[in-house]
């Protein structure tokens, strides 16, 4: 009977206070806990969970680990300044912000193992921190990206000038020229000059110029020689094999060095990649066809990288997509009717890529990715064809002639005519 005494008090005493603390705890230290979220008040029911535990964690518990752990970046990728997102604050709804994550920017959920969100605010993990980004409750007006851009309803539409007040920048894709074989974008049939892309997007790009300023745009060339804009070389990249260091000048290191003179210098209103597609045929084979990229479509595995995450944020805050789609349509309508070239087809469900519209993919390029304003990554033909072969040795050439049995614009100025005429059609009416 003595053994019994003193039990009750125990329990009470000890027991019950230890089981109070640890309910305490879990609420405090797990966001999905049953109850109320200590992020902003809001019940569970309104907080959606990431999908992959523990990610994004508390601040708290962040903190502890901050430091621990190298931070997940591309290649050359630089470490983000979050605090660049604070122009967004409450200037998007919750449900286009995750619109736009869905059925754009990211692929299969990837971003709910970063991003946690409910009716007021989005909890973003930055790799060491949480970064808290407040939602509106109605539709404003994007700030722009990390520099203001003109869209389309800020430019007075001039008959004759429809381009008036637009500053456009051509980034003629890859280099060509001595570069052209380490690019892996050189290609040689028979005795003919080989077919180097750089080098047919820089003269590509002189034609554009020309017909975007008679229609009233400022122009800027990133590039105007077949030389680099990085003062990087594949020698630089030390401790890496020829291959890899080849792939880092030319993938990643010039890339960048365009994403600087754009962003920092050029700032312009839109940007037009300018490139030509090809086959994975070791031979020639018939047929061509095209396709405009819009950035998009991340992979999780992209998603993770810090630095991809900030990026993918950043335009998807900054509206892009709402001017690059649009005009995207437009310039695949004109494009397709001038060349008559069919639509490029990813496989389905591909890993990388999202279907838009017609003739118009999401891929997470590293150059769609780092231009901080709209841009239009266009690939159209196909470099190892037999029917682009021919337009290629006929070379270029003012008027028409006749090309592999029709008669036909040189290839780089129906290129540039079409994608002129399709930009022009778009802000033809505002």
């Amino acid at each position: 009977m003595s053994s019994g005494k003193g039990k009750t008090p125990f329990r009470i005493v000890v027991i019950l206070p230890l089981l109070l603390l640890t309910i305490a705890l879990a609420s405090y230290f797990w966001p999905n806990f049953h109850g109320k979220d200590h992020f902003s008040g809001q019940s569970e029911a309104n907080l959606e969970p990431p999908l992959l535990t523990p990610l994004p964690q508390t601040p708290e518990t962040m903190s502890k680990t901050a430091g621990l752990f190298p931070p997940a970046l591309s290649s050359l990728g630089r470490l983000p300044d979050w605090s660049q997102l604070d122009r967004f604050q409450q200037t998007i709804t919750r449900e286009e912000f995750l619109h736009r994550l869905d059925t754009i920017y990211s692929k299969n959920e990837g971003w709910k193992r970063w991003i946690a969100t409910n009716d007021k605010l989005a909890l973003i993990n930055t790799g060491n921190a949480v970064y808290t980004l407040k939602f509106t409750s109605g539709p404003l007006r994007s700030p722009g990206a990390i520099f203001p851009f003109k869209k389309k309803s800020d430019l007075i539409s001039f008959k004759s000038h429809r381009l008036t007040g637009l500053h456009i920048a051509i980034d003629p894709g890859h280099i060509g020229g001595d570069f052209a074989k380490i690019e892996e974008r050189n290609l040689r049939y028979g005795d003919h000059e080989p077919i180097q892309e750089g080098t047919m997007t820089l003269l590509t790009s002189t034609h554009l110029k020309a017909l975007l300023e008679e229609l009233g745009a400022q122009v800027t060339l990133v590039r105007k020689t077949t030389t680099p804009v990085t003062s990087l070389r594949p020698r630089d990249f030390t401790g890496r094999d020829q291959k890899s260091a080849e792939k880092l000048f030319y993938r990643s290191a010039e890339i960048r060095a365009r994403a600087d003179l754009i962003n920092q210098s050029i700032q312009p209103d839109l940007v037009l990649c300018l490139h030509f597609n090809a086959s994975a045929s070791p031979v020639p084979l018939a047929g061509q066809n095209f396709h405009i990229i819009l950035n998009g479509a991340y992979h999780p595995a992209e998603i993770s990288n810090q630095d991809e995450r900030f990026e993918m944020l950043q335009h998807l805050l900054a509206g892009t997509i709402s001017e690059e789609l649009p005009l995207a349509k437009k310039i695949a309508e004109i494009f397709a009717s001038q060349t008559g070239l069919p639509a490029y087809e990813y496989r389905p469900n591909h890993p990388y890529a999202t279907k838009l519209a017609p003739y118009i993919w999401g891929r997470n390029l590293l150059a769609n990715r780092l231009y901080q304003c709209p841009v239009i990554f266009m690939e159209p033909y196909t470099m190892n064809s037999t029917d682009f072969i021919a337009r290629h040795k006929a070379g270029d050439y003012e008027g028409q002639r006749l090309v592999d049995g029709k008669m036909r614009l040189s290839v780089y100025r129906e290129y540039a005519k079409a994608l002129a005429d399709g930009v022009a059609a778009y802000y033809r009416k505002q």
